[in-house]
């Protein structure tokens, strides 16, 4: 009876290591986003990230209210263990007009499916679905802005930048924002303005105001209202002084090469007294107009108090020039963000971020990658389940 249950305990155990090196199937990047251009062709990439290393199948399908304007490159592709990712593509053939401005939203979604599901018929059961987004902006007629207000900590200083884009098809002269501050129990501290911004059709400017928080640490409340050319938009944002409760200590970019998939390893620290559930990774990088050119994302981490924890998010960078682009980190957890402006500098082999507090270390592509980290892993997890055997044999033979 002790044997079977040292056995239960030993395969428990194996399962569990063995599951703390696997994460589902993944996608990147997790958004494209496009200006409307009348007859626009353009064809688009990206890529399915097999991170357990399984054979499968994937199925392609579109959604969304202009999903007739996207054409899969494929709609079903097979992987086999040995491959990392694969990369896919899809074309855009958008109409002469769209009537309805504002954001149309399209999803290219992957299903998961078992081996050779095309021969085999139908599949009745649990499937894992992953999505990358396009967002098409179709103008507005007028002035129209859309604006969001970031937060960030620096040497007793808050720092409110407020990206704002122009969505409309005539200029803004003037743009500004003017913050109100209140404390958690809505008492007014003080007011601040921004900085004054013209900005073109699609364009995207940042205001920036800074408060000097001589003030307990704590939860405070900013009421922000961006005024634009006598157009208002109201924005509301709660964030904390003096208590940095996650922290990204250093982010780790190995074996990059450019057109490839950057492999972004955080290594985040919760400084808090609190276990911290579904916190996640988000990067979002600019092109050089302001539009969004990437935007992916972690997986979902729990983080235990006071301890320390590697996320990871992948980045395809198909397409992707050479060249120094704006970006920003956030870790996002419960109802509160941290966020980071920063720059990322791109060469052929090194992606270099400018501007995170913790270190940033890059390596170039190069001959030790995961997967020989996994098989080490998996190597080293299997030896150790057969040390474990031979120790409980040998027991059982001195009883005897």
């Amino acid at each position: 009876m002790k044997t079977k249950k040292i056995l239960f305990i030993l395969s428990i155990l194996f399962i569990v290591l063995t599951l703390n090196i696997i994460s589902s199937i993944g996608i990147t990047p997790g958004r494209t986003t496009l200006n409307f251009e009348p007859n626009l062709h353009k064809e688009i990439s990206f890529s399915i990230i097999n991170s357990e290393h399984k054979d499968m199948s994937v199925v392609f399908m579109v959604t969304g209210d202009l999903s007739e304007v996207v054409t899969l490159g494929q709609t079903y592709a097979e992987f086999s263990s040995s491959e990392d990712s694969k990369s896919f593509t899809y074309t855009i053939d958008l109409p002469e007009k769209i009537n309805t401005p504002g954001n149309h939203e399209i999803k290219i979604v992957a299903l998961e499916m078992p081996k050779d599901i095309k021969e085999k018929g139908t599949f009745v059961g649990a499937t894992i679905s992953v999505a990358t987004q396009l967002h098409v902006y179709v103008p507005y007629p007028n002035k129209y802005a859309e604006a969001e207000v970031n937060v960030i900590e620096s040497e007793g200083k808050m720092l409110f930048f407020i990206p704002i884009v122009n969505r409309g098809k005539i200029g803004i002269e003037d743009a500004k924002a003017v913050i109100d501050i209140y404390t958690a129990l809505n008492e007014k501290i003080t007011t601040i303005e921004t900085n004054v911004e013209s900005i073109n059709s699609l364009e995207r400017k940042e205001l920036v105001a800074e408060w000097d928080a001589r003030v307990n640490p704590g939860k405070y409340f900013a009421a922000v209202t961006v005024i634009y050319d006598n157009e208002i938009i109201n924005l509301e944002k709660e964030f904390r002084v003096g208590e940095m409760v996650l922290e990204i200590q250093e982010i780790v970019i190995k074996d990059f090469e450019l057109g490839g998939i950057a492999k972004f390893d955080a290594l985040v620290e919760n400084k808090w007294s609190n276990d911290l559930i579904d916190v996640y990774l988000n990067v979002i990088v600019y092109n050089n107009e302001g539009e969004i050119m990437a935007d992916f994302k972690s997986p979902d981490y729990d983080i235990p108090s006071l301890s320390k924890l590697e996320m990871t998010a992948y980045w395809d960078t198909a397409g992707v020039e050479k060249g120094t682009y704006e970006g920003k980190i956030i870790l996002k957890y419960e109802e509160i963000s941290s966020e980071r402006n920063v720059q990322m500098r791109i060469t052929e082999n090194e992606i270099e971020i400018i501007g995170l507090t913790g270190r940033v270390i890059v390596q170039g592509k190069g001959t030790f990658n995961v997967n020989n980290i996994l098989i080490i892993l998996v190597v080293f997890l299997i030896l150790v389940n057969i040390v474990w055997f031979a120790v409980v044999k040998k027991l059982l033979k001195r009883k005897k």
